[in-house]
């Protein structure tokens, strides 16, 4: 019988099959090598990180309060300033014109107060006792005359004239006495006096008050943010020239996602630092959440204080702002990405004699790349990553983990 020839290749060929279908086998029997991340004890730390400015409470726009042409501008932006340091001079020419105008007419006023007082009441009563005098002589007259009429000495012509001279004096007896009246400390001339100098002192201070808004000062210490004007520029009542940030509490203005609103809480310690200097942080803390979401960004707002700023901060610079929001010290965790449907029913393939099982776990505080187990698990138990295309029961052989990733502590939250 004839022998069947075989090539030496086709045999080798044939050699290399029946391996590698016994490795396939091997495998099957044994399980599918896979990487695996170990359930381990740690401190979680869970932040919420996000963006924001530097703002101040005392944000102040300075202007004029009149119409005017501006003459001088004493600071420029960056500049720091005192409490009623000059900042814009308007021109006043016509303002100092009123006011010497006001002077004047409120010293004449007074003048003429004093002169009531010291000259008029003197000249007034002397008058008085003038016109009393010639007043008992015309009376004297006509009673002489009136007894010589009655006798039939004199005529009645003679006794007219009398009665005329006496009813004169009299007339002029009562004006003097209204006039010694009027020149008294509470007589009209008096009061119309003083009320005089009143108006004419309100308007020496309406004068001074004008003059005085041609000058624009600063409101308090502090730095110029902003300048808007320029010698020459005829300037309106409330127009923005200046913007100035007061001196005093600095604050970070953040929107923080509305998601992490429940995170939020007032007291909570912050670091923060500026995109313009990175490797340099500050502390803060968190003041008020504003209770209202913008409804076109899904935020909410979030103030926090700066105790000490740094001497580089300026308003409006953006910061980082990382929020602590819980610590768990000695949890149980596992890495985030081993977790499936973490948003609803959240479960894991831990690694069990020899198979992937399907296990159901209650997650509690998130970090950067770990998640608190509370339930589910034990320290030491493998887990698959969520990437796995392993299906529940699968036979698997379980290699530790070798990229050399660390799970994380925090959870940078936006």
């Amino acid at each position: 019988m004839a022998l069947l020839h075989i090539s030496p290749r086709r045999l080798v060929i044939g050699g290399v099959l029946v391996l590698i279908l016994i490795a396939v086998g091997v495998i099957r029997l044994r399980g599918k090598i896979v990487a695996a991340f170990p359930v381990e004890r740690r401190d979680l730390l869970q932040t919420v990180v996000t963006t924001g400015r530097i703002t101040s409470l005392a944000r102040v726009e300075v202007g004029s309060q009149i119409l005017g042409s501006v003459t001088a501008v004493r600071v420029d932006s960056g500049d720091r300033v005192k409490a009623g340091a000059v900042l814009i001079q308007l021109r006043d020419d016509e303002a100092r014109a009123a006011l010497d105008q006001a002077l004047a007419s409120a010293r004449e006023l007074e003048e003429r107060l004093k002169q009531i007082g010291t000259i008029d009441a003197p000249v007034s009563q002397q008058r008085l006792g003038e016109a009393e005098a010639t007043l008992r002589q015309a009376r004297s007259s006509y009673e002489r005359l009136q007894n010589l009429f009655d006798a039939g000495i004199s005529s009645r012509a003679d006794l007219d004239d009398a009665v005329r001279a006496r009813d004169v004096a009299l007339t002029l007896v009562e004006r003097e006495r209204l006039q010694r009246s009027n020149s008294r400390p509470q007589g009209s001339d008096i009061k119309l006096a003083e009320a005089r100098l009143s108006q004419a002192l309100a308007a020496v201070a309406i004068a001074r008050e004008r003059l005085a808004r041609t000058v624009v000062t600063a409101p308090g210490d502090g730095t110029v943010i902003a300048r808007k004007v320029e010698i020459g520029d005829v300037v309106q009542p409330g127009t923005a020239l200046l913007v100035l940030s007061r001196n005093g509490r600095t604050q970070i203005t953040a929107q923080v996602d509305e998601k992490n609103l429940a995170l939020l809480r007032v007291g909570q310690t912050t670091i923060a630092s500026a995109d313009a200097y990175p490797d340099k942080s500050f502390p803060a803390r968190l003041v008020t959440v504003v209770p209202a979401v913008d409804a076109q960004r899904g935020t909410v707002e979030a103030r926090f204080d700066v105790a000490e700023p740094p001497a580089y901060l300026v308003p409006d610079m953006t910061v980082s702002v990382e929020v602590e929001v819980a610590r768990h010290p000695k949890v149980l965790t596992l890495p985030s990405e081993t977790v499936r449907d973490a948003a609803a029913a959240p479960w894991v393939l831990v690694a069990r004699d020899g198979r992937a099982v399907r296990q159901e776990i209650t997650l509690g505080i998130r970090g950067s790349g770990a998640s608190e187990v509370k339930s589910g698990l034990k320290e030491g138990e493998m887990v698959l990553p969520g990437s796995s295309k392993l299906s529940p029961g699968s036979k698997i052989r379980v290699m530790p983990d070798s990229t050399g990733k660390k799970t994380g502590e925090k959870n940078n939250a936006h």
